[in-house]
């Protein structure tokens, strides 16, 4: 079994991001299984950053504790990451010059460690006419030593640069070979982690979970986006920009969110499939707009990519702290969806199901991503798009034969949603209110109407939960203990999982992607008589485990929780769990 984690480190600016996304993608089309995580400073130049990327000939979900081969763009980096090596690991890094000027390989083994001094800047300004290709270098020769071809890196190379010329395409096709050459002629060692050609090459995709609920989002039918820039959900936004004239959508940046949520209940009300995405900081600013989409009864969909802190936090860091939020956040009450999709795969699926059901109940629809799933780069198999819902119209024509402008808006119903029609359709006046109002949609304080348009909406619950596909079970259906997760943390939970399982502990998993309406009777169904439930959550105060005793009454036997800002380690929790589930 092939399982190997290769890193990239150096400073922001140096194109750590673009050489791990090529070397994933390059290994992708070879027929591996890859998962990429970016490990980022929040600076545009300097600092220090990193991208792990886990090489396997299986299906991978989270990120590996240690590394078995470095690519350090900066004598930092080395120094850095050097204890995160396994023993025998491999180092690929620049040729270092002496206090005398002389050049030195420095090539040998140091702490069960080999490090291969490559001058990779020198390289790149003879071969690609400047030093800011030395990453491509550092590419080739990590290939080289690995044992792997570079045919695949050659031909995204040539994608990704085509745009900008055939000379720029040469150079940087020239700096890999030459980095790969170099390699070859100089040393006779090759890297402990060798990664052999595959015999059968399966059509994968290689994507983030932004470009994912992008995808779903279009599979959907969404017509219009409006947005704020805010990591980690920016790149949804870039996505769609780039996709406005094929796909048929407006995509607008506008000043702040306030205004993108109010536009997007506009776009929405107009009739148009609408979204916004944003973080923890840009939602409180859409709280308002989202009561006025409950009260209102306005379909959109809101994605929260998480992020660790209050104000500015730790913006580029990863957790899931906001999930009470997302599922309270606004006055009074009112029925919402709050999905929290584990996996790329999933994400893509979670936001088809945010659009469909936030139209067919006329409900504000969340979807709650973090930084590891939104930036990280997944390996998915392919959509099975016989999955996707796209209904062809929200709206509801029984008021085709009806008189003008006798459609009421808010018809009282046994199922509290609503007939919905496009304003200046058919010749029907349609009324949209954030004040409580009647049947028509005027304002009013009527107490007793007030009562019947509250429970109105409120009817919508029971049937929004049986819509539901309940949660997601991996592992022994007999297993004495359950760790009960939501959202990014399924990769490292399924994989400690697979570690306990060896050992032969009797312990499962259960993955909760629909968190509102809160599935009860299937989690009651899981876990009423098990011996013990772990809650498992990236946030210091346990927010899942309160939601679970909330809706179900029970308390989970025991809590593992992480706030750092890193992911889970499938290891480190198996260690955890092993320790609680005796």
């Amino acid at each position: 079994m092939t399982d190997v984690t290769l890193a990239i480190a150096g400073q922001a600016g140096q194109g750590i991001d673009t050489g791990s996304e090529l070397l994933a993608r390059a290994w992708v089309r070879s027929g591996y299984h890859t998962f990429a995580y970016p490990n980022l400073m929040s600076r545009i130049r300097g600092g220090h950053n990193f991208t792990a990327v886990r090489v396997s000939d299986r299906p991978v979900y989270s990120v590996a504790a240690r590394f078995n081969a470095l690519l350090a763009l900066d004598e930092l980096s080395v120094e850095e990451h050097r204890r995160d090596l396994e023993e025998g690991g491999t180092i690929v890094a620049e040729l270092r010059t002496s206090n005398g000027g002389r050049s030195t390989t420095d090539d040998g083994q140091a702490d069960g460690r080999t490090t291969f001094r490559v001058p990779m800047a020198d390289i790149a300004r003879k071969q690609g006419g400047a030093k800011a290709r030395a990453n491509v270098v550092g590419l080739g020769a990590l290939l080289a030593l690995t044992g792997h071809s570079a045919d695949e890196l050659h031909r995204l190379l040539k994608e990704r640069f085509r745009a900008k010329g055939d000379e720029v395409v040469r150079q940087n096709l020239a700096c890999c070979r030459a980095g790969a050459e170099y390699v070859r002629r100089e040393f006779s060692r090759t890297c402990a982690c060798t990664l052999p050609q595959q015999s059968r090459q399966k059509r994968r995709l290689c994507l983030t979970g932004n470009h994912a609920i992008a995808l779903g989002a279009l599979a959907s039918g969404v017509r219009f986006y409006a947005g704020y820039p805010m990591s980690p959900s920016t790149p949804i936004m870039e996505y769609l920009a780039v996709k406005q004239a094929e796909a048929g959508l407006v995509v607008e940046q506008v000043e702040d969110e306030i205004a993108a949520i109010n536009a997007v209940l506009g776009a929405s009300y107009a009739g148009a499939r609408a979204m916004t995405a944003t973080s923890g900081g840009g939602f409180s600013l859409m709280v308002e707009g989202l009561g006025f989409a409950g009260m209102a009864e306005l379909p959109v969909v809101i994605v929260i990519a998480m992020r660790p802190g209050p104000a500015t936090g730790f913006p580029t860091r990863t957790e899931q702290a906001e999930l009470l939020f997302a599922i309270s956040a606004s006055q009074d009450e009112f029925p919402r969806f709050v999905f929290a999709p584990g996996t790329a795969e999933e994400a893509f699926y979670a936001t088809n199901r945010a659009f469909e059901l936030a139209g067919r109940f006329q409900a504000p629809a969340i979807v709650l991503s973090d930084q590891l799933l939104s930036d990280s780069l997944w390996t998915v198999p392919g959509f099975n798009l016989a999955r996707v819902k796209c209904s062809e119209d929200w709206s509801d024509g029984v008021w085709r034969d009806r008189p003008a402008y006798t459609y009421q808006r808010y018809a009282l119903t046994p199922s509290g949603v609503s007939p919905m029609v496009r304003p200046g359709v058919e010749r029907q006046l349609v009324r949209v209110l954030g004040a409580e109002h009647d049947q028509q949609g005027f304002q009013t304080e009527d107490a007793d109407v007030r009562k019947r348009m509250h429970e109105k909406r409120m009817r919508k619950l029971p049937e929004m939960s049986r819509t539901l596909e309940g949660p997601t079970w991996y592992g022994d259906e007999a297993a004495e203990w359950v760790a009960v997760c939501f959202g990014s943390t399924y990769g490292a939970m399924r994989e400690a999982i697979d570690l306990l399982r060896t050992e032969r502990r009797s312990v499962a998993m259960l993955h909760l992607c629909e968190l509102a309406p809160f599935p009860r009777a299937q989690v009651e169904a899981k876990l009423g008589s098990r011996r013990g439930v772990v809650a498992v959550e990236a946030n210091s105060t346990g927010q899942l485990a309160a939601l679970l005793r909330r809706e179900t009454g029970l308390k989970p036997a025991a809590q593992v929780l992480k706030y750092d800002g890193r992911p889970f380690q499938a290891e480190a929790l198996a260690a955890e769990l092993k320790g609680i589930c005796t």
